[in-house]
């Protein structure tokens, strides 16, 4: 089985005051290809609503050399390279129109069946996934867990309607637009290579109240996302190169 492509260019849309495409803007992209690709495979959400599941992003990380100007077209290559019960791992490099890769990225998905929003037993796609696996190894260090984050909250949040995706909770790019709104604009304004590594614990609904807690080590942002029983819902740890 070979690597899906994808070819994107970066509209005006996703660019931000630098011109240059935003964090989550990349993030999105890389999260639809994952989306076309399952879908043209057979086992993409349309698939899973026949028995009311869904796929959860679970963990994701993903790193770039620099990020890529308005206007600039890259390629990406997606692949499966393994699952087991509880999760599947797919992975992505993004190449520029030169064919020099730039960007790497490693996601882990679930499945939860929406009647209950537990997860179900990944073997229950073993077909789906034996006849589309690629032997090729993730591109980069998979997500690492990311601990707990100790200073006081920064942001308060209430998840509303436009926080929301097809899943009814909060969508990775709201999680992501908002620490970077925490953050002070000379970050995003002189960030060149980074790596964002993302863990989802538990799911943001609507008109959940959410607390951020954030914190700097060395080159390292860390940020905590829980909801007001305190349960933990979402780290990332952006570590700047």
């Amino acid at each position: 089985m070979e690597k899906s492509i994808f070819k994107y260019r970066i509209e005006p849309r996703h660019v931000d005051f630098t011109n240059r495409v935003s964090v989550s803007s990349i993030c999105d992209l890389v999260l639809h290809a994952a989306g076309e690709d399952a879908h043209k495979r057979g086992f993409g959400i349309d698939a899973l609503a026949d028995n009311n599941y869904g796929w959860v992003l679970s963990r994701m990380c993903i790193e770039l050399d620099y990020l890529p100007e308005e206007y600039s077209e890259f390629t990406l290559y997606t692949w499966i390279s393994d699952y087991n019960r509880l999760s599947s791992t797919r992975n992505f490099t993004l190449c520029d129109s030169a064919g020099h890769e730039f960007g790497r990225s490693v996601s882990q998905w679930c499945m939860i069946d929406y009647s209950t929003r537990m997860p179900v037993d990944m073997n229950t796609m073993a077909k789906a996934h034996e006849g589309n696996m690629v032997d090729a190894p993730s591109p980069c260090e998979r997500p690492r867990r990311i601990g707990t984050v100790s200073s006081e909250s920064v942001v308060e949040h209430r998840v509303v309607y436009s926080d929301i995706d097809f899943n009814r909770h909060m969508n990775t790019m709201r999680y992501i637009d908002i620490i970077f709104d925490s953050l002070p604009i000379e970050v995003p304004e002189n960030l060149k290579a980074f790596r964002l590594d993302m863990n989802f614990m538990k799911e943001a609904r609507y008109n959940d109240k959410l607390s951020l807690k954030a914190e700097q080590k060395e080159q390292t942002h860390l940020f905590a996302y829980a909801n007001e029983a305190g349960e933990a819902l979402c780290r990332m740890a952006l570590e700047i190169r």
